[in-house]
């Protein structure tokens, strides 16, 4: 059965296996805001209902993401760029999404940090090559939106397939998370997101909700393009969780 189609942000592209995963400067001096003066993408989430040491969290890794310049063709690492969340550099223990459960491990938080960049890198034009959906819908982003990580395990990479180098720029500003991508210049497309979401009762597939997202290039104000990024299924018992 058809649901409705919800106009919502995001997206992501599977690369041709042959084209380098280069990494992303990450020692290097801070640029100037002149350099990058063209918003090229944002997305927000709310820290609404986090505890104090989830928030702090999200606060650390963020800060770790703010600044990353990406060269064109460069591959983007989370787990790289924001390195492991342990104790020793200061991430608390915080609600995750573990097996289809929750539980409360160190760095707990740090996938909404990984789904805001998603949102705000695909609403960019820029690809996910790499990207997992929690086990679970969680209840601070659309679904087909979010991004889970795992150190040494599930990572998000982002490929800047722009023209120009571009500047990720990351911050909590009150109960607000948001992620900006910066370039030099503008690239004359504009991207927005459409979700189709239906329930499935197998037919050769998994029972439950699938949600298939889309990338929408628009002219003027008008659809030119649409591409499909994902089709994610969720099973019928699965509803939202809390912050993870």
């Amino acid at each position: 059965m058809r649901g409705a189609m919800r106009r919502i942000p995001l997206g992501s592209w599977v690369l041709a296996a042959l084209l380098a995963a280069s990494p992303a400067r990450a020692d290097e001096p801070p640029s100037s805001e002149s350099e990058f003066p063209v918003v090229l993408g944002t997305y927000s989430t709310t820290l609404i209902g986090s505890l104090p040491a989830r928030t702090d969290n999200i606060r650390l890794a963020a800060q770790a993401l703010d600044g990353t310049i990406l060269e064109p063709a460069q591959v983007l690492s989370f787990n790289r760029r924001v390195g492991a969340r342990s104790a020793e550099r200061g991430y608390q223990p915080a609600p995750v999404i573990l097996h289809e459960s929750k539980d409360v491990q160190v760095g707990g938080g740090v996938c909404q940090v990984a789904s805001t960049l998603f949102d705000a890198a695909l609403i960019a034009g820029l690809r996910a090559t790499e990207r997992h959906r929690h086990s679970y819908p969680v209840d601070y982003i659309p679904l087909a939106q979010d991004a889970t990580i795992v150190w040494g395990a599930k990572d998000l990479k982002i490929l800047n397939c722009l023209d120009q180098p571009v500047r990720f720029r990351a911050e909590v500003l009150g109960t607000t998370l948001t992620v900006r991508v910066e370039g030099e210049r503008p690239t004359g497309r504009e991207y927005d997101l459409e979700t189709l979401e239906r329930t499935s009762d197998g037919g050769g597939r998994s029972p439950g909700r699938e949600v298939e997202l889309f990338r929408i290039r628009r002219a003027a104000g008008e659809e030119v393009g649409r591409e499909l990024l994902y089709s994610d299924v969720y099973p019928p018992q699965l509803t939202r969780t809390g912050r993870q």
